[in-house]
C-alpha cells in the first residue's frame, strides 16, 4: 500500500456540530492515493455525514479537511465545483430521480461538469450504463429496474464523471448476498478501471473484507481505531470485538 505521506485526503481534528448536537469528533483521518477504505459501524454513527463533510456538504466548526491537497473548508463555491468533479459519490438509496428515465439520471449527474451536446452526454451515460453491467436500459423509469440494478445504475451515474476519488455510501444496502457480492465484484472492477480512491461506508462485513486496504470503526462519532483487515478481524478492543460480534453488551451503546 502506498505510503501514508501520499494521502489524497485528510481530515485532522473535525468536530461538526448540527443543531447543537456533535456528530463529528476529533477526526483524524488520512486515504492514501488509490486505497480503499471501508468505514464500519452502526446506524447513526455519523459514517454518512463523514461523507457529505468530506465533499464538503457540510462544514465543519473545527479542524481542516484537504482533499488533493487543497483545503475544501476555505473554498469558493466555484472552487468547490470545480474540485468535484473528480469527485463521485454513490447515494445509499442510489439518488435516482423516480421521474427521469435511466440515462437522464446519469446526464443529471453529469451535465455540469461537461459543456457538451445532449447526444455527446447520451454517449457518455450508456457508456457508464455499460460499465456498471447494464445494457439497454436507458429509456427505463427506476421503477422499472430491480434493486440491484437500480444500485449499478447509482454507481454508472458516479463513474461517468471518471472520478479520482469515489465515495460510496453502502451500496449493497437491501441486497440479498449474492446481489451484494456482485457489486462488490463491480466494484473492484472499477477500482482497477479508474485507478481511484475510494471510500466506502458498509454493515457488510463480506464486502469490507473483500474491498478493503483499511476498515475504520466509528463509534458515535469518533473514530476508534482504523486496521487492517487481518488486524480488524483479530483486534481484542472491546469496541471491536462486540461491533463483529453484534453483542448487546460492551462499550457501544445499542440504544442511543
Amino acid at each position: 500500500m502506498n505510503n501514508l505521506n501520499n494521502s489524497i485526503i485528510s481530515l485532522e481534528n473535525i468536530y461538526l456540530n448540527i443543531d447543537n448536537k456533535e456528530i463529528l469528533k476529533n477526526i483524524n483521518l488520512k486515504v492514501n492515493k488509490k486505497e480503499t477504505l471501508v468505514i464500519m459501524g452502526k446506524n447513526g454513527c455519523g459514517k454518512t455525514m463523514l461523507l457529505k463533510t468530506i465533499v464538503g456538504i457540510f462544514k465543519p466548526q473545527e479542524g481542516l479537511i484537504s482533499v488533493f491537497n487543497k483545503n475544501i473548508n476555505s473554498l469558493k463555491n466555484r472552487d468547490l465545483d470545480e474540485l468535484r468533479k473528480d469527485i463521485g459519490y454513490v447515494f445509499q438509496k442510489s439518488g435516482l430521480f423516480d421521474s427521469m428515465s435511466i440515462a437522464e439520471n446519469v446526464i443529471f449527474g453529469i451535465q455540469r461538469f461537461y459543456k457538451k451536446s445532449f447526444n455527446e452526454l447520451l454517449k457518455i451515460a450508456t457508456n457508464s450504463l455499460n460499465k456498471a453491467g447494464l445494457k439497454d436500459v436507458e429509456n427505463k423509469l427506476p421503477s422499472e429496474l430491480s434493486g440491484g440494478m437500480q444500485k449499478r445504475a447509482g454507481i454508472a451515474r458516479a463513474i461517468a464523471i471518471e472520478p479520482k476519488i469515489l465515495l460510496m455510501d453502502d451500496p449493497t444496502a437491501g441486497l440479498d448476498p449474492v446481489l451484494s457480492d456482485a457489486i462488490a465484484d463491480l466494484i473492484l472492477e472499477i477500482k482497477e478501471s479508474l485507478q481511484s480512491t475510494f471510500i466506502i461506508v458498509t454493515h457488510d462485513f463480506k464486502l469490507a473484507y473483500k474491498l478493503a486496504d483499511r476498515i475504520a470503526l466509528m463509534v458515535n462519532g469518533e473514530l476508534k481505531g482504523i486496521h487492517t483487515i487481518d488486524d480488524f478481524k483479530n483486534l481484542d478492543d472491546p469496541y471491536f470485538v462486540q461491533f463483529r460480534e453484534g453483542a448487546l453488551t460492551g462499550p457501544i451503546p445499542v440504544v442511543e
